[in-house]
This record gives C-alpha cells, structure tokens and sequence, in this order.
C-alpha cells in the first residue's frame, strides 16, 4: 500500500473510493493490518514530535487543522479507571471518552482498524478492546464511521434517540442530544437503525434515515456538501438562515438568540473553514442575507437582529 495515500486517509484527504481500497487491503491480511497501524503510529509521532505544534499550543497556525485535532485528541482524551460497562456477554469493557472542542475535529483508529472521524462538539465513548460478540460505541454529536467488516461481530453505535447496527460499512450518525436531532446517512453497504431495541429501518446506499416528530423519514442524499465536516468545512446548500444558526449552535457550542420576530427568508450556499470561526462565518452571512447580530462579552452569547 502506498504510503502517501495512507497519510491522506489519515489527513482525511481520501475519496470515498481511496478508502474503499484501503479498507479491501486491510481485510486482506492480517500483516496489513499490522502495517497499517505501525504506519499510523508514525504518522502520530511526527505530528506529536513536531516543535511548532509544541511551542504553539496556545496559538496554534490556522494552516495546521489535523495538527489541532491531533493534540486535542491527546489533551482531551480521557481514560476513565475503574468504570466498566457490561453487555450480554458479561464481558468487560473499560471505556475511554473523548470529548471535541468546538470548532474542531478528531480522528482516531479503533481497535478492530475501524475509522472513525469526530465532529466539533462531539462526546464519543469507545473500549480498549471489543468484547467477544459485539463492537459497541457511545455517541452524543456527529461522527463518520468507515468500519472494519466483520459479520460475526456486529458494529453498534448507541445514541439518546436511536442507535445504528452495521458488520462493515461507510456512514455519517448526527445525534446531538441537545438538540434532540438523529440522523444517519449511509454511503456504502447496509446499516439498520434501532430505536429502544426495535429495528425501524435498513438503508441502502445513498440513503439517509432522519427523525421528524418521532417519525422515521428516509430520504435520498441528493448532496453531499454537508459530509465536507471531515475536511474542517461547514457547508451549506439552498439553507435557510435559521437553520444555519442552528448549525453554528452545534459547531461552536455557542447559544444565538434572535430577537427578531422574522428572519430573513433569503438562502444560502457556501462554505466556512471551522478554524475561521462563528463570527467570521457570521460575517460572511451578513453580505448575502440582511441582519445584524451583538455578541454579549459577559456570557459568550450572540443576539440576532
């Protein structure tokens, strides 16, 4: 396998297609496999071994995301002792949680080689080593899985409002609680979607299940702009500005309260970097859509007007 298409795969870099292939090589063997990570471990070690990113940690380079998330991924993980979790099988499972700063993104490599990409503001909890008869994960915020197949091991994401059951596939999971909003999106191969241990739905590819006054909507992906998070971009297609907002709220952990009656019912489409921030994002809103907005320096929130 070609070294500089690993690095992307972990930069992120990679098509949906590159992945495929990575994947294909990872089944293979179980040398590849152990290639793989010796190579992650490298690429690891020259991102955490990196003077710049040490001397600058309090006032990091805009041009170095995945420098950020890496020592976000370090600084921010957190190993819980003593809190076991036990499933069917009574087996043990010590758990670790991540937590993801607004405005910032992690990857990271399970212990079966699935990848899994973390959104800003995003808790994820996930054990050491799986147990014997299932791979189970924690999620509350939005996370891309590209999962390791296995069908004698089923992959389980649980989240508050409902939870996703894979042995191998390619998917997106929005579920942040506070927002009470779940949505999966499937790219490659099959997920069911459970809901209280009740399976609801199996999607195709190209299909997204999504939760709209506790009824299951499946839909077609008609664009994929919005996947882009794995990248640091925020985009937004023919989106009106209230749903923006409610965006930037998950994003940036930021409470926006408007206090017009009527917002504007123009659209937009565009793209923000994450590392430029909400006011930058903001900003650049105001040029296309009409409104004003006052951010309170005391607590932090923003006022629409």
């Amino acid at each position: 396998m070609d070294r500089e298409l690993l690095y992307r795969f972990f930069e992120g870099k990679t098509s949906i297609d590159e992945e495929k292939v990575i994947r294909q090589w990872l089944d293979q063997s179980v040398v590849n496999e152990k290639t793989f990570i010796e190579e992650r471990k490298t690429y690891d070690a020259l991102l955490f071994t990196s003077r710049e990113v040490v001397s600058k940690q309090k006032r990091l380079p805009e041009s170095t995301p995945w420098i950020i998330s890496a020592v976000a991924a370090v600084v921010l993980l957190l190993i819980v002792g003593g809190l076991y979790l036990f499933n069917n099988n009574n087996y043990p499972e010590q758990y670790n949680t991540i937590l993801v700063p607004p405005g910032q993104r992690i990857n990271l490599i399970l212990a079966d080689n699935s990848n899994v990409w973390l959104n800003a503001n995003t808790t994820f909890r996930y054990p050491s080593q799986f147990s014997k008869k299932y791979r189970t994960v924690y999620l509350d915020g939005e996370a891309y899985f590209a999962v390791s197949k296995n069908e004698k091991k089923p992959f389980i994401v649980k989240t508050s409002l409902g939870d996703v059951q894979v042995t191998g596939t390619a998917f997106n999971v929005e579920a942040y609680s506070q927002f009470n909003h779940f949505e999966t999106s499937l790219f490659e191969g099959g997920v069911d979607v459970f809901k209280e241990g009740i399976k609801l739905t199996s999607l195709k590819p190209n299909e997204k299940a999504t939760f709209q006054n506790n009824n299951l909507v499946i839909s077609e992906i008609i664009n994929t702009d919005k996947y882009l998070w794995r990248q640091g971009l925020i985009a937004f297609n023919d989106t009106k500005l209230d749903e923006i907002l409610l965006s930037l709220e998950k994003y940036f952990d930021v409470d926006i309260h408007i206090d017009s009656k009527s917002l504007p019912q123009h659209t937009y489409t565009g793209k923000f970097r994450q590392s430029d921030g909400v006011d930058y994002a903001l900003r650049v809103l105001q040029k296309s859509i009409h409104f004003t907005y006052v951010r309170d320096d005391h607590t932090g929130k923003i006022y629409i007007k």
